[in-house]
């Protein structure tokens, strides 16, 4: 999915309010919600603190709630007051509000996340286990809400200035009357649209959003309306094939009657409609908080430095690169080396020409036609790249990619992977830790694909050849995205064949790892139409 990888809206907040004052819609500063929870005097850890600063252990404990609503003050007032400090308008639901946060130097960023997190947690301990267990699987009739609206364009029938009457906008589109409401109604409860008065509704900085931002609409529509079929059908999937490898197996081929015959992009690429919807939701992923491109690209954000390959004038390989935006980018950046950007034919045919304005830049970037589940064929690069392409397939087929490479590899060839890479349950922030969590399922309902965890990633190397020499994970601050690297060094394996060569080894044996590399029976191979290609500029 080049690429589903970047997945941003859907899974990230907007807001730093909760539900209750999203249905206020008004436009109060941070601090009007932090005076009401002031920290109390001589409350520290849960514990009641005498005048000499010692605890007196038979006070009464704090709650986790109180204890909450004190780091959600806390947390507030520092956003709440770096705003003012700078002049910048309060987070509000008005029509006219900013639709994004600015840059934020790191401790007010923490401090937001902490207000996201920290609410949320609030949120549950208020409902209560039972409350929170039976209202959350309502989620999907808000995603129902937010589909049909985007569906049917209601938000660009609103006017943006001045409410209209349910009776008026209904003539705009083919949903009745009563439907219409129930539909706005339900939006209503998320902050997206308002109905100042009764019967008449008016635009919210959410709704604006569906009305204004064309990326966002292929978003919801993408994801409300293939995704949310494909989840539906996750379970029969897995009763039918519970191992989930095969690309046509998936959930969104028993959503759309495809089961082995297609993989979903194959299905998108029969269908223009989607396939450029697709494209489009994948730019709003992208361009997403935590998913910029700047931090693989820029060294001074936690990017990968690559001055020693542009010094010896190197050669980077973007595989499955789309229009090649990340090669662009660090063409900009780095002056001599040279780049190569691998996709299927429709999506190279498909790309800007120039692929830059700058001359410099243009003259740099090879656009290749090729698939990367045939042998590679640029030899001897320095460098090879996968952004949002492991994590669209499984095990069998993500080794298969790994695999292809290694006829073209020279000693010393680095190999990228840039995608989510888990780590343990717990070790993200909560907010970070739900969209990735989310992600991987999201992978499982479109491809029976998966994110990975850094051993699992190790494992795929392993499993592909022994010559690739893991070198770990990194990721830089604030982004979700991981930078995974192996280096080939064959001569490694030459070393270690020659210290075993004495060893006996029956002629049929075969390693678990080499049994595992190839897909199963049940796993069709997938054509050229199964690759994933980047959708940034479709």
């Amino acid at each position: 999915m080049g690429k589903l990888h970047r997945l941003s809206s859907f899974f990230s907040s907007s807001s730093l309010s909760s539900d209750n004052e999203a249905k206020k819609n008004n436009r109060r500063s941070l601090a009007a919600f932090s005076t009401s929870l002031r920290s109390k005097d001589g409350l520290t850890n849960g514990s009641s603190v005498k005048s000499d600063g010692k605890t007196d252990a038979t006070a009464p404990q704090t709650s986790r709630m109180v204890e909450l609503a004190q780091q959600i003050s806390k947390a507030t007032e520092m956003v709440d007051n770096y705003f003012q400090s700078q002049g910048l308008p309060a987070p509000s639901f008005d029509v006219d509000a900013p639709l994004d946060y600015p840059q934020l130097p790191e401790d007010i960023q923490k401090a937001r996340l902490d207000i996201i997190c920290l609410t949320k947690e609030l949120n549950r301990l208020a409902h209560g286990p039972r409350e929170s267990v039976r209202w959350g699987i309502w989620e999907f009739l808000d995603v129902l809400s937010l589909a049909a609206v985007n569906h049917y364009g209601i938000a660009k029938h609103v006017p943006i200035d001045s409410p209209i009457s349910l009776a008026e906008l209904q003539t705009k589109t083919t949903l009745d009357p009563v439907n219409l409401a129930r539909l706005l109604r339900v939006a209503m409860t998320n902050g997206i649209f308002a109905e100042p008065t009764p019967g008449f509704i008016a635009h919210t900085a959410a709704s604006r959003v569906l009305r204004d931002d064309e990326a966002m609409q292929s978003w919801i529509g993408f994801n409300g309306e293939d995704l949310f079929a494909a989840a539906a059908h996750v379970l029969p999937a897995l009763e039918a094939h519970p191992e989930a490898t095969s690309l046509t197996r998936a959930g969104f081929q028993f959503a759309f009657n495809t089961v082995d015959r297609e993989p979903m992009f194959a299905t998108f690429g029969k269908d223009p409609m989607r396939a450029k919807r697709f494209g489009r939701a994948m730019v709003s992923l992208t361009g997403g908080e935590g998913y910029e491109p700047s931090y693989f690209v820029d060294v001074e954000k936690g990017g990968y430095d690559l001055r020693d390959v542009d010094e010896k004038e190197g050669t980077f390989v973007d595989v499955g690169g789309s229009h090649g935006f990340i090669c662009v980018d660090l063409a900009k950046r780095y002056k001599k080396m040279r780049f190569v950007v691998q996709d299927l034919p429709k999506m190279i045919d498909s790309a800007p020409k120039p692929i830059s304005e700058d001359p410099q830049v243009a003259e740099r970037i090879t656009l290749q036609p090729h698939d990367f589940f045939t042998e590679q064929v640029v030899k001897d690069a320095d460098v090879y790249y996968f952004r949002w392409i492991i994590h669209n397939y499984s095990t069998p087929y993500a080794v298969k990619i790994l695999k292809n490479l290694v006829p073209a590899l020279k000693p010393g060839a680095r190999i990228i992977i840039n995608d989510h890479c888990l780590r343990e349950p717990g070790q993200e922030n909560p907010w970070d830790e739900r969209v990735m969590r989310r992600m991987d399922v999201v992978m499982l309902a479109l491809l029976n694909a998966q994110e990975r965890t850094e051993e699992e990633f190790k494992a795929l190397f392993a499993a592909a050849h022994e010559g690739f020499v893991f070198q770990g994970v990194r990721r830089a601050k604030g982004c979700r995205m991981s930078i995974i690297e192996a280096v080939w060094q064959p001569d490694k394996v030459e070393k270690k064949e020659e210290e075993e060569e004495e060893t006996v080894v029956p002629e049929n044996t075969t390693t678990a790892a080499a049994a595992e590399a190839e897909p199963k029976a049940d796993a069709p191979a997938p054509a050229a139409d199964a690759e994933a290609s980047q959708p940034e500029t479709a």
